[in-house]
């Protein structure tokens, strides 16, 4: 059975027909220029009768009305075939070379398409033969052709040997068809490099494969060709080193990144005349790589800049192959919208941007490239982001090869340029409309493997961001007005706020070490999250890190947030004072945050545990505080009586004055005691001027009151034990009139100094005329009370065996009052207990009466005594730390 015939020709083969009646060109000639003629839309809209007519008429003008029978010599045929590359946008040599295998000429990408046109010969010896020297060839046998692209290590044909007779297809479909195995072959070599692309840039992020990634100098980082030209470069550009590179690259690999082509194109555009001719004398002069491609000679012409795949580049480039030269670019735009050449120029003018002829074709070299770029790497950033990377760096290239006229109108006309018009012309969006596309961030989808991409990764724009946010944050940028920097966040708002002292490092060291520790967690939390996590109140959070404020009211609000009830913490401390050279780490458990002291300077401080005392830290002495981990052990920072001998040398150096000094039981000498208020008032001279006149006098006063105050308690008992606890702190001040005596050894301690006494009633018949004696410390007690309300602290008197009466009930009592002395916050002193106990055996009786029952003396709280929950002192001041263990491997629940 015959095959059957279509009845129904198309509109183009109708025209066709009657093209090849009137012209006699041949049907299949005159049906390829009525299909070349509907690619390139030069036929009418509607094909209807009068339409093929039109068409008919058209066509018949544009040629010779008898057939061509088409090339038979080798130039001729390689001519043919470089024009019709050339109606794709392709640049190409002008001239073919006699090579191994017959005429070559380049075409295409950087070094070209390499198009060979030689004559069969079996008996070939390997010599050079003209293919249209009859001498040297047979022009009998057909010509073949064979296409590499580039230096051989990309064949684009899939003919037996790589060769094509030139017979069998017409010059223009071999063309075509070469062109669309170009685009086929270099978007496979870009998705199989997809693996391999593990380097991030370290400016934007993207990842490529590493060697895709280029320096703009010898020294310099490698980048994507998105950021070469950004800001954040550390070098200039150093054109012919780029410009071998680049040229290499784009010459050996088929998959090299399409922003390298734009790059190149760009520069050779706005760096001069006779841009080629100069490197190659400065490449010669270095004795390196000795020349550089055509394009950067003829930037137009010679540049090629890589397209999207037909389905996905923009319609004004669907007549165009796989890449084009910049010319056949701007065309294409030209003919899109003749209206936009001049739109650019007004946008120019209005943003103070002074138009060149180069800034046209350059914005387009960068839209396009980076718009395929984008389509090769669907899961790279969008070419919005080189808008962002034309900050300065087109205008650090180095001369002689620098940028001619202003640099600046070239980076700010090509930011217009892009960001508002040819970008959006061709993404069909603006910068603002960009869709949010998750295959474009790592990681961010399930068929994802690749990891997410983290603020590490652009490490030079990173580092640099960071450093800058970090320095505002910080508050150490340059030339800035001093004030509480972002980083401290807010301040305590207690009715007393205002009043907080400073908490300003003691000393250059400490200043040093907590400037150092800010900045390791700022930037530790910059890199986490970003600039809205770096903030002391994240650093506490997230690392457990806690570096005081140098602002009073915000190191107190940070203290009482931070650390709670018994926080166990370790703490870079430089000692009381800052005595110590260097700091020493010690871990002590937070008692209480005291946004107030009673010393002569009024500064917040901390009430800390470690393990046998308690004592106080002041917040300028301290470094940094971490969060301890579970199980770490307290350091034992100051000796007690039961290990006076054994000092642990590692929590406290041996330079610490006065480290045994409360420890051995001695009472302060009449000298010490003199000196002690001495080198108080003299400080307050400095502070107060003639003031310290009212201290003397107001401490003078308040000691004689207490004397009363504690004379009535110890009146009618037999003996009275008194505990006097002494907030003694340094009072060294530079003075004029030389230094003084050093202070007694345990002034310098930095915890409370403890006196224990005894009040004993006389016998009548000793004949001394006192009712009550102090022992060996008569003659010292004055002088310690004015010592007492001077510095300020408790005193504690425990009234024992009644002289006089019967007890009540006949039980005996125990008895204990308690005094606070203000000492430099007041000059006064105030009861804050008192506890008289009747029935031992039962702490709830109501016998027993306690003024202030959640009270616990402080020399009992330094032994490790405390109150569990809704214990009372009732409970003979509840449980000592350490018990706990005891009780739980005896198995017991009760109280201690």
């Amino acid at each position: 059975m015959s095959p059957k015939h279509n009845t129904h020709p198309t509109n183009r083969q109708q025209i066709a027909k009657a093209l090849n009646a009137q012209t006699r060109m041949g049907y299949q000639r005159a049906l390829q220029r009525v299909v070349d003629a509907a690619e390139k839309g030069l036929l009418p809209e509607v094909l209807d009768e009068a339409g093929r007519a039109e068409a008919v008429r058209l066509l018949a003008e544009r040629g010779a009305v008898e057939p061509d029978p088409g090339p038979s010599l080798a130039k001729d045929y390689l001519k043919a075939l470089v024009e019709e590359f050339r109606r794709l946008g392709w640049g190409a040599g002008d001239e073919a070379d006699l090579e191994f295998f017959g005429l070559t000429a380049y075409a295409g990408p950087v070094a070209g398409l390499s198009l060979s046109v030689g004559r069969a010969d079996d008996e070939d010896d390997g010599e050079e033969r003209d293919p249209d020297d009859p001498e040297q060839s047979d022009l009998a046998k057909p010509l073949y052709l064979m296409a590499m692209c580039p230096a051989g290590n990309a064949t684009v044909d899939d003919f037996e040997d790589g060769l094509a007779d030139c017979s069998t297809e017409p010059v223009r479909t071999t063309a075509r068809r070469l062109d669309s195995e170009l685009g086929r072959t270099r978007l496979a070599r870009v998705q199989g490099m997809e693996e391999h692309s593990s380097t991030p840039c370290p400016i934007c992020g993207d990842r490529y494969p590493e060697h895709h990634l280029l320096g703009n100098s010898p020294s310099a980082t490698p980048v994507c060709p998105a950021c070469i030209f950004d800001g954040d470069q550390r070098y200039r550009t150093d054109l012919p080193y780029l410009a071998v590179r680049l040229d290499r690259l784009l010459h050996e690999d088929l998959s090299a990144p399409a922003g390298w082509d734009a790059v190149a194109a760009v520069l050779a555009l706005v760096c001069g005349a006779n841009l080629r001719g100069r490197l190659d004398r400065e490449l010669r002069e270095r004795g390196g790589w000795p020349f550089v491609m055509e394009r950067w000679g003829e930037p137009l012409t010679r540049s090629w800049i890589w397209l999207p795949a037909p389905a996905d580049r923009h319609p004004m480039f669907r007549h165009l192959g796989a890449g084009a030269n910049l010319a056949a670019l701007v065309d294409a735009v030209d003919r899109h919208d003749p209206t936009a050449r001049t739109a650019a120029k007004t946008m120019c003018r209005e943003a103070d941007v002074r138009w060149r002829d180069a800034l046209w074709p350059a914005a387009i070299a960068f839209a396009v490239a980076l718009t395929t770029q984008a389509c090769e790497r669907d899961r790279h950033r969008t070419p919005y982001h080189l808008v962002h990377s034309l900050s300065d760096g087109i205008g650090q290239v180095m001369k002689p090869f620098a940028v001619t006229g202003d640099a600046s109108n070239v980076e700010s006309g090509l930011t217009e340029l892009l960001e508002y018009q040819l970008l959006p012309m061709l993404l069909g969006h603006s910068l603002d409309e960009e869709p949010d596309d998750p295959r474009r961030r790592y990681g961010a989808q399930d068929d994802d493997e690749r990891p997410a991409a983290t603020r590490a990764d652009a490490r030079i724009s990173h580092s640099i961001d960071r450093a800058n946010q970090v320095a505002v944050i910080l508050g150490t940028l340059p030339f800035t007005p001093s004030g509480v920097p972002a980083w401290d966040g807010a301040p305590v708002t207690e009715p007393d706020a205002e009043g907080v002292g400073s908490t300003a490092p003691a000393g250059e060291p400490c200043a040093a070490l907590r400037a150092e520790a800010r900045q390791q967690a700022a930037e530790t939390l910059y890199d986490a999250g970003g600039p809205l996590m770096v903030d002391a109140d994240h650093a506490w959070t997230r690392d457990g890190w806690w570096i005081p404020s140098d602002h009073g009211r915000h190191a107190v609000r940070q203290a009482q947030q931070y650390l709670g009830s018994r926080t166990r913490v370790l703490a870079l401390w430089y000692g009381p004072g800052a005595q110590f050279p260097e700091p020493v780490q010690v871990c002590v458990e937070v008692t209480d945050v005291h946004p107030r002291s009673t010393g002569p300077v009024d500064v917040p401080w901390l009430s800390v545990w470690d393990g046998h005392s308690v004592f106080g830290m002041t917040l300028p002495d301290l470094a940094l505080v971490r969060r301890a981990e579970p199980g770490e052990e307290l350091t034992q920072v100051w000796p007690t009586r039961d290990d006076a001998d054994h000092q642990d040398a590692a929590a406290v150096p041996d330079a610490l004055p006065g480290a045994s000094g409360t420890a051995d039981g001695t009472h302060p000498t009449a000298e010490e005691l003199s000196l002690l208020t001495d080198r108080f008032l003299h400080l307050a001279g400095h502070r107060l001027g003639e003031g310290w006149k009212s201290v003397d006098e107001k401490a003078y006063a308040a000691h004689q009151r207490l004397e009363k105050a504690l004379e009535a308690e110890y009146t009618g008992f037999a003996a009275t034990s008194v505990k006097v606890w002494i907030n003694l702190f340094d009072t060294t001040h530079p003075c004029p009139s030389g230094p003084g005596l050093p202070l007694p050894a345990y002034a310098l301690t930095g915890k409370p100094y403890e006196v224990e006494l005894t009040v004993h009633a006389h016998d009548p018949s000793c004949g001394c005329g006192q009712e009550y004696g102090f022992g060996e410390f008569s003659e010292r007690v004055c002088q310690l009370l004015i010592v007492l309300c001077l510095y300020g602290g408790l005193i504690e008197a425990h009234p024992m065996v009644e002289t006089a009466g019967t007890p009540e009930d006949g039980r005996a009592a125990l008895r204990d009052i308690t005094w606070e002395v203000d000492g430099p916050d007041g000059y006064d002193f105030r009861e804050v207990q008192r506890r008289v106990i009747r029935d031992v055996t039962d702490a709830d009786s109501p016998l027993n009466t306690d003024t202030n029952p959640a009270y616990i003396p402080p020399y009992m709280a330094a032994d490790g005594w405390y109150l569990p929950e809704g214990g009372t002192s009732m409970m003979f001041h509840g449980r000592r730390h350490g018990d706990e263990d005891e009780l739980e491997e005896r198995g017991a629940d009760g109280p201690a």
